[in-house]
């Protein structure tokens, strides 16, 4: 038996062709749309109608409605941040551990620290050499929460330096996550750990420069296993908010 057709209702027909259009380039980050009286006639539809689709893409984060003169409503960017927070805490209500976390993230980033010993330049490691010098110094002053914090930029930029999109977005989308696993008791921390991690991300560049596909690989997926080695693999995820 075949399902029963869903017909959308007006406001979301209307959402739908200006998200197109925001997706598609027509309508640009920091563009006005037109005057209410334009888009109500465009798309056909009533006032209510129209606004009740604006809120839904204000919602969605790809429009600011200003207020005021001169104000109405304006493309954007969705911001990550609250889309990471609620990924963080339906995985939290789901239970997950630091080694179901842990485990995700090995299938992905050893294999694209192969890929850039593979295929790189200089420019795709540049922000990923960035993010080790700021670890670097925090060892260095012996600040373990800045380093934890630090760590997150170092793993989120080698995916980032990979060029994929959509690896890259799905890191971002772990990062209350991440800073929770890389800050937790953090202001404990041996600074010879901080130490030796600094020299890990080192020799990561050196494995990287030289093509080394396969010693890039290893060495960073145990470079994972020994970060969650002194952790109960069982223990639920927290949540950080802090940057």
């Amino acid at each position: 038996m075949l399902a029963p057709k869903v017909t959308k209702k007006a406001h979301e027909v209307v959402a739908d062709q200006i998200r197109q259009q925001i997706v598609e380039g027509d309508l640009t980050e920091g563009q006005r749309l037109p005057p209410e009286d334009d888009l109500t006639t465009q798309f056909g539809v009533a006032r209510t109608t129209l606004r009740e689709a604006l809120r839904v893409l204000e919602s969605q984060g790809l429009l600011e409605i200003r207020r005021g003169r001169g104000g109405g409503p304006v493309v954007t960017h969705p911001d990550l941040e609250p889309i990471s927070m609620a990924l963080a805490v339906v995985l939290q209500l789901q239970g997950t551990t630091v080694g179901d976390l842990d485990t995700a993230r090995q299938m992905i980033e050893p294999q694209v620290a192969g890929q850039l010993a593979a295929s790189h330049d200089t420019a795709d490691l540049s922000a990923l050499v960035a993010a080790i010098d700021v670890a670097a110094e925090a060892a260095d002053r012996g600040d373990g929460l800045a380093f934890g914090l630090a760590a997150v930029e170092v793993h989120e930029a080698l995916v980032e330096s990979s060029g994929n999109d959509t690896l890259a977005t799905l890191t971002k989308l772990l990062q209350s996550m991440l800073r929770g696993y890389y800050t937790h008791r953090m202001d404990a921390i041996d600074p010879a750990l901080m130490q030796r991690a600094v020299r890990g991300y080192r020799k990561l560049l050196r494995l990287i420069d030289a093509g080394d596909v396969n010693g890039a690989t290893a060495h960073w997926r145990a470079t994972m296993q020994y970060t969650i080695g002194g952790r109960d693999p069982n223990e639920p995820v927290t949540i950080s908010s802090g940057h």
